[in-house]
């Protein structure tokens, strides 16, 4: 039996009060238990009672935090004249005072809040102090039918339905076991198979700004996604847009140059419903065509008949092997432009301030040396007088005197005078042109009637007789001899412009700029090998009968092939054959200076036949000085000899 006072709370143990006064503290103290916000409330309509009073979700209950709602109305009361109370939520307090009643009611009325008690809970009948002993001495009060249940004294074991309830409780849909699908960082939509929400965000969001979201597929994939902007704003231009198909369509179109549309993956599709209807074809990211029907060069026509006004279709492997030629040809071209030194990258000062500053790293020139050879290189440079550093003097009266007694040699021709210009930091790689013409003015200069043309050029300056014109210098003088109207195609193939680039220049150029100095040339143009062994034994007999041929003053010859050009400065004829000799920038000053001191040291000029094995050579030879005005007209157009002659 229930001992009057022992009635107890179900949630937080409140005991020692009143049957009413315990219920009303129930619906105030404990309202956020009887009305489960995120819960399930298919247990108000469970018509099985609760007979464990200690079930699970009462101790869920117990275990959160009850929240104390202030002021907060009795679940709907009715007084009877009798003076019991019969509540809303169908338990009945019967016997209780009128004082006790009235304080119910007066803390209870117009109550419209759920006081559903929770699953599994008892309700115990609630009985006044003034209990009836007639009904049983405050025992076990009649059953009462209430909804079909047998209920103790007005407190049934179940909850009543939530039909007789007339609560206004949230309604929720039962949960299913379903993984919750993966979200989209940037915007609503969702997708269950993460290849397709990765496919979704690079691309809806190429650009991590960008409100974009693409309805086609987004609408397809979840149906989750809503439109939060009026306008769609264009992440690249300050364009905005109503329609995600209207924007997207712009995107591709005037920004193609930056975007590059991903390609669709066909199993990514067909694994999430609805993005191709489920049937995964193929569709066309821009149009939306069906390319299912077509072969993967179709649909990359297609595609790209989007972006260009004339896509490329190769209509055979020939057009595809004549477009790859085209393209090495072009990197090819592009190579050789730089070799030759047509990129105008860097010219003579600035390769030489750089490569002097690699030597001082590498520990091959001192800080001293590097200010000195500074200071005197921007001397020169203004002057556009060779520095001299890399000159060695009178070299080929010391290669004749060492040569003539050399075993074996019957002749030895050599030419006057000659002395040898290296390559230098500034021009290392790509100044073996200008250095060789160096070589063969030096040659002129020693002789009167050649130094007093060389000096004209020189104009208001007035440098010594000897002073050897600089790299630069050079180069302004074969620009001057194009602004006259010599060698018009040379002009136009090197672009009109030499000066302070790193172009190299060959035979026809050292043509030039002798011919502008009136000094007449003559170009020898040996373009095939006559042996059949691939050598050049009419070169070798020509340059016999250049050096046997007397003059008062014989100059080395200017020798051309591709890619480097040398100065023959003498040969020698033996019981074998002939040997040219040959000198060549690339030879450091240290080496030619030490020429004629032993025999061996003469192998480093030595070409015989078997070394001269290029296809093609081409020697200048200075022939005298031009002596008219018709000379001197016909000279600005490049003749040759060709040997072998022309069939």
């Amino acid at each position: 039996c229930h001992v009057e006072g022992s009635a107890q709370c179900p949630f937080c143990g409140l005991s020692g009060v009143s049957a009413a006064e315990l219920l009303l503290h129930v619906n105030q103290a404990h309202l956020d238990y009887l009305t489960p916000e995120n819960e399930l409330m298919s247990f108000i309509d469970d018509q099985s009672p609760s007979v464990d009073g200690d079930s699970d979700s009462m101790s869920e209950c117990r275990g959160l935090s009850p929240s104390i709602t202030a002021d907060l109305p009795l679940n709907g009361l009715m007084a009877t004249s009798s003076g019991s109370a019969r509540l809303s939520n169908g338990v009945t307090a019967n016997h209780i005072s009128g004082n006790s009643a009235k304080a119910v009611l007066q803390n209870g009325t117009n109550n419209n809040r759920n006081g559903a008690t929770p699953k599994g809970e008892k309700v115990t009948g609630v009985r006044s102090k003034n209990c009836d002993t007639d009904d049983g001495a405050c025992g076990v009060t009649p059953k009462e039918a209430v909804n079909g249940l047998d209920v103790i004294n007005g407190g049934g074991q179940g909850s009543p339905l939530r039909s007789q309830l007339g609560l206004k409780l949230k309604t929720h849909t039962p949960a299913t076991a379903k993984s919750s699908p993966l979200q989209c960082p940037l915007c609503p939509y969702a997708s269950e198979n993460s290849t397709v929400l990765e496919e979704h965000i690079n691309r809806s969001h190429f650009d991590p700004l960008s409100p974009s979201v693409n309805g086609a597929v987004a609408g397809a994939s979840s149906g989750t996604e809503t439109c939060t902007q009026s306008t769609l704003q264009c992440p690249i231009c300050v364009r905005s847009f109503q329609s995600v198909s209207d924007l997207e369509l712009h995107v591709n179109i005037e920004h193609r140059d930056i975007l590059s549309p991903g390609k669709i993956d066909p199993s990514a599709i067909c694994a999430s419903e609805g993005v191709t209807n489920g049937h995964g074809e193929n569709v066309c990211p821009i149009c939306n065509m069906s390319l299912e029907s077509m072969k993967t060069q179709e649909m990359e026509v297609h595609i790209d008949s989007h972006f260009v006004k004339t896509p490329l279709a190769p209509s055979s492997e020939s057009d595809l092997e004549k477009q790859a030629q085209k393209l090495r040809e072009q990197r090819e071209f592009e190579m050789l432009r730089a070799q030759y030194g047509m990129d105008d990258q860097g010219n003579f000062r600035e390769q030489s301030a750089a490569a002097m500053q690699r030597a001082v790293y590498a520990g091959e020139m001192s800080v001293a040396d590097y200010y000195e050879r500074q200071v005197g290189l921007r001397a020169a440079e203004s002057h556009g007088i060779d520095d001299g550093t890399s000159c060695t003097k009178s070299v080929a009266a010391r290669v004749l005197s060492l040569s003539s007694t050399s075993p074996g040699v019957v002749k030895s021709l050599v030419c006057s005078a000659v002395d040898h210009y290296a390559s230098s930091y500034g021009d290392k790689g790509w100044g073996c042109g200008y250095r060789n013409l160096q070589m063969l003015l030096s040659s002129l200069l020693q002789n009167t009637s050649f130094n007093e043309a060389l000096y004209s050029a020189w104009g208001n300056q007035a440098p010594s007789r000897t002073a050897m014109p600089s790299i630069s210098r050079l180069q302004e003088m074969v620009e001057a001899a194009w602004n006259q109207g010599f060698d018009v195609q040379g002009s136009e193939s090197l672009g009109c412009k030499l000066q302070n680039t790193r172009k190299w220049i060959g035979a026809t150029e050292v043509f030039t700029v002798l011919s502008w100095l009136r000094i007449n040339c003559l170009i020898v143009d040996f373009h095939r090998p006559t042996s059949s062994d691939g050598r050049h034994p009419e070169l070798f007999n020509w340059v016999l009968k250049y050096f046997e041929e007397p003059r008062v003053h014989t100059p080395p010859l200017y020798l051309q092939h591709q890619g480097h050009s040398r100065t023959i400065i003498g040969i020698e004829q033996r019981a074998s054959g002939l040997t040219l000799l040959v000198l060549d920038p690339s030879h450091g000053p240290r080496d030619v200076a030490a020429l004629g001191s032993s025999q061996v040291s003469l192998r480093l000029i030595r070409r015989g036949p078997t070394a001269m094995r290029a296809q093609q050579y081409q020697i200048v030879a200075v022939m005298g000085l031009i002596e008219t005005k018709e000379q001197y007209q016909a000279s600005k157009v490049l003749r040759s000899i060709r040997i072998p002659p022309d069939r």
